[in-house]
């Protein structure tokens, strides 16, 4: 099967129909019970992950009488049926979100289940929602067989309960409209992915010159499909030379997790990892049979000083083991982006 050098950018959006409204209405009092739920979801890489989570978290909403402190929220995920998944094979659990202890996570679901296709989740909390425990949502059993190289999928999220509302849930990651979906979505998007339909990907966050007074940043390495033993990438880092110099840069793998000192490593292990004469170099090896390996690593001890916003630059980078030939590199902005009142 040809790999395609073109990402088009899939996006999913987060529907609160009905009671489960996103705003509240002109006139409607602010002081009604009113419970607000962000929601990320997952990508999915077809042929490597074996699940999607869906977490609910930072819930807020205060001074709720008795009977607005129960919370159903319903999940339809049947859009999956036109990609050759039987929804009624699947199945739903409460799992370890990305954040915080395991024993902080779910501690208010009531109950849970999934019929034809259809999430169903009670969620519980005092008075003060904001006082509720993140939630984490395991959904497992899904089969692929008819998928783009980047397709768009949308999940409907509701809640037949008045005092219910969603908004978009939003994890750290790269540049918006990055072609590097990684691992979760971005503000709500959801995508799913064939890697083997994608080139390898350079992603970049943009740069803060200002922050910390020595800058980081980090940088994503997507899409790869290994067919060797290892995977060499280089990344030349020499345009930064024009805004400051090398010495003190580090680099080091970033974490999966806040929770978790396992590198941002998937379907290999990082062999080696290293930064010299303006060239971060790295060795992956691949796990056996993988069809899909990925590594995202942190630039450290930036110490660039600029006058004006740089924008749209990228690093060039080099790949060796893997099956495609063409790399993509995205570009990043350097900036200055001082508080208010520090210029």
């Amino acid at each position: 099967m040809k790999r395609r050098d073109l990402i088009a950018t899939g996006s999913v959006s987060l529907i609160a129909a009905g009671s489960g409204c996103m705003n509240f209405s002109e006139g409607e009092s602010q002081d009604e019970p009113r419970v607000s739920m962000p929601v990320t979801v997952d990508n999915i890489r077809v042929g490597f992950d074996t699940e999607q989570v869906i977490e609910i978290f930072d819930l807020s909403g205060s001074q709720l009488p008795e009977e607005n402190q129960e919370h159903n929220v319903r999940i339809d995920v049947t859009p999956l049926e036109q990609y050759g998944v039987n929804t009624e094979d699947l199945s739903v659990e409460t799992t370890q979100g990305r954040y915080g202890p395991t024993e902080a996570y779910n501690n208010n679901v009531d109950t849970l289940d999934i019929t034809d296709g259809i999430i169903d989740l009670v969620i519980r909390t005092s008075e003060d929602a904001s006082d509720a425990d993140p939630i984490a949502l395991k959904l497992t059993g899904y089969q692929f067989t008819d998928v783009e190289a980047v397709t768009e999928v949308q999940y409907d999220i509701q809640s037949p309960d008045d005092h219910v509302e969603f908004r978009q849930g939003s994890f750290h990651g790269v540049k918006s409209g990055s072609k590097c979906g990684f691992a979760l979505s971005l503000d709500g998007e959801f995508t799913l992915v064939d890697p083997q339909l994608l080139s390898p990907t350079l992603c970049l966050n943009s740069i803060n010159t200002y922050r910390d007074r020595e800058s980081r940043q980090d940088i994503y390495v997507e899409w790869l499909t290994p067919e060797a033993d290892e995977v060499v990438i280089e990344i030349d880092i020499s345009l930064l030379e024009e805004y400051g110099t090398i010495e003190g840069v580090t680099v080091e793998p970033l974490n999966k997790s806040r929770n978790s000192e396992e590198p941002m490593v998937w379907g290999a292990t990082l062999d080696s990892l290293t930064v010299d004469d303006w060239t971060i170099s790295m060795k992956l090896v691949p796990d056996p049979g993988t069809n899909y390996a990925s590594v995202g690593v942190q630039l450290g001890g930036l110490n660039l000083t600029i006058g004006d916003p740089v924008r749209d630059v990228s690093y060039d980078m080099t790949i060796e083991g893997d099956v495609d030939e063409t790399v993509e590199t995205e570009s990043f902005d350097i900036v200055d982006d001082r508080p208010d009142g520090d210029h």
